[in-house]
């Protein structure tokens, strides 16, 4: 790690709409007042920060995203841009939660871009452990499960992500050898041919619109339905990404969170409207960018679109042998394409 990256990361401590899946996980923040502002800069314990940033900023995904920065001495604006359209899921509240996915952004930031298959396993074990203590945790990994769980459900996941991240980078887990030679393989096949489902979205993007490197280093962990576990597709992620960087604006006012919580509470639809709050407008894009990508390809898991297991070889020896890997590259063409008209 280089630059500003010198700091390593602290290891010493029913079918809903959008507004109603929000709705459904507010913490109230009126209480923390404009006492809070400076009480962010007093307290200095992860708990503290994580919740003065959530109730400043109003959603999961990148109060985690602060958060992670803050816990490591870094700023990086750019990082929390990147991060608003995740919350309330990958392209929506069905898909994977902000408090899962900005961690692994986080490690693929820290991590850069791996240089070899050695450097590829070790960062596709973090993000695996990681997930997995996620899932253990909150019972799942899906925005719309883990609201139904429980009352304050997200606040749960938000609350509880770091040290079930330090954690799983303390205790990362040994892949089963077949699995290990199976992402070996795969690995090796998509370097030989240049491919990265999420670096292709940005690659075909960047020769319009011109991208940061941010974008290549938090999206790389997303390969394969993120880090290889089959799950949203790495395409998806990267447009979301995408759309978050160009869209979002920075949120940091608890009486305006406070006043979209309020606006919840009683079920007005202005609630996530793009003027109520400065991450909005990019979590509805996202959003949009969701409910195309299902329309479009059926699904939005590398399993269900595909049809293989990565983590199986005779399933991986298949996606190679066949033509997925080209269907593959269309599916982020589309995307680039859906992304592109959407700015």
């Amino acid at each position: 790690m280089n630059g500003n990256k010198d700091n390593k990361i602290n290891k010493t401590k029913r079918t809903i709409s959008r507004r109603e899946f929000v709705g459904k996980s507010i913490i109230a923040a009126a209480a923390l007042g404009v006492a809070g502002v400076t009480g962010h800069y007093v307290f200095h314990d992860e708990k503290t920060r994580i919740y003065l940033n959530y109730h400043r900023m109003g959603h999961c995904a990148p109060s985690v995203m602060q958060s992670l920065l803050d816990i490591n001495n870094l700023r990086n604006k750019e990082l929390v841009r990147i991060s608003g359209a995740m919350a309330g899921g990958i392209g929506g509240p069905k898909m994977e939660c902000g408090a899962l996915t900005v961690p692994l952004m986080f490690l693929g930031y820290h991590a850069g871009i791996p240089a070899d298959i050695n450097e590829k396993l070790l960062i596709i074990r973090e993000a695996q452990t990681y997930y997995n203590e996620f899932y253990h945790n909150n019972g799942s990994t899906i925005c719309t499960n883990i609201r139904d769980r429980h009352e304050n459900g997200c606040w749960k996941a938000v609350s509880g992500f770091y040290n079930a991240f330090m954690n799983s980078l303390k205790n990362t887990v040994t892949l089963p050898a077949e699995t290990e030679e199976s992402y070996s393989l795969l690995l090796k096949a998509f370097n030989d041919n240049g491919f990265h489902c999420s670096h292709s979205v940005l690659n075909r993007l960047n020769s319009h619109v011109g991208l940061n490197k941010e974008l290549y280093e938090v999206s790389w962990p997303f390969i394969g339905g993120i880090a290889l576990l089959n799950r949203t597709c790495g395409a998806l992620a990267a447009g979301v990404m995408t759309l978050s960087s160009s869209e979002a604006k920075i949120e940091n006012s608890y009486l305006r969170v406070a006043r979209m919580n309020k606006m919840l509470k009683e079920n007005d639809d202005r609630a996530l409207n793009d003027e109520i709050n400065e991450f909005n407008r990019a979590i509805n894009s996202g959003t949009e960018l969701g409910t195309w990508f299902r329309k479009e390809f059926g699904s939005t898991t590398c399993l269900e679109i595909c049809g293989y297991n990565f983590s199986q070889k005779r399933d991986v020896c298949n996606y190679l042998s066949g033509n997925s890997m080209s269907r593959c590259t269309l599916i982020t063409e589309k995307v680039s394409d859906k992304v592109e008209s959407m700015f």
